[in-house]
């Protein structure tokens, strides 16, 4: 059984007060998943190997996290939950807990792409980042992502193929970062494109922390997503 990464901050950091309350993150899109808690200074993580295990550790990682900080349910002021693309379970297990936080709690709840977490890491390097998912069957969704009038985000909608799909749309994109999913046989086809830099395999895994960077300062102005609306991306043709 894979042991779950914990990051130094998840040990280091000490119990919340509960102001302006922890921002808690799930991640549960794919065979890997996360989660992640963050009040404005404090920041920690917990990422594992879930494969398709998400609905048996899933709660039990984020109880698992909270107990890292001395942080209570009562301490939380908002959930995050990545909305896909992904898999069926990951995501409907995602989206079950994050929505049952919110209604037990009566907290907010922000949704973020998980393309776009897997590709903020990388938007301060002013060149075209692709984040990709593996779809399984030999299948990937991709999305570019860059600055443009509405700041960072796709540039064009996800895209749904093989992996000389992928090459292609690369050949075609000036200096592009590549992150995300990929097996072994797909990076050697992906950085044999000109131009590509093809994230290390050990930093292209989503961090519980790119999805709080995305919805934290939604949450700090107030805003929240309808949970009616709020649904899930799976991946597909």
């Amino acid at each position: 059984m894979t042991e779950p990464m914990v990051s130094p901050a998840a040990v280091e950091t000490q119990p919340g007060t509960g102001d302006p309350g922890w921002l808690l993150a799930i991640d549960s899109s794919t065979e890997q998943a996360g989660v992640g808690l963050y009040d404005g200074v404090r920041l920690g993580e917990i990422v594992w190997a879930a494969g398709r295990t998400q609905t048996a550790t899933l709660l039990s990682q984020v109880h698992h996290l909270l107990t890292l900080h001395g942080v209570s349910a009562s301490d939380l002021g908002a959930v995050a939950v990545t909305t896909g693309p992904g898999t069926f379970n990951g995501l409907r297990v995602g989206m079950a807990v994050a929505k049952g936080l919110m209604l037990g709690l009566d907290l907010p709840l922000l949704g973020v792409s998980t393309l776009a977490a897997a590709a903020m890491p990388h938007a301060d390097m002013g060149r075209p980042v692709v984040a990709i998912v593996a779809a399984g069957r030999g299948r990937l969704v991709w999305a570019e992502y860059g600055d443009d009038q509405a700041g960072w985000s796709a540039i064009v909608p996800p895209r749904n193929g093989v992996v000389r799909d992928l090459a292609g749309q690369l050949a075609g994109l000036q200096q592009p970062i590549v992150t995300g999913e990929l097996t072994p046989e797909e990076e050697a086809i992906v950085g044999a494109v000109p131009g590509v830099t093809l994230v290390p395999r050990s930093l292209r895994g989503r961090r519980p922390a790119a999805v709080i960077s995305l919805a934290w300062d939604r949450y700090q102005a107030g805003e929240a997503d309808d949970a009616a609306r709020l649904e899930p991306l799976y991946l597909g043709r």
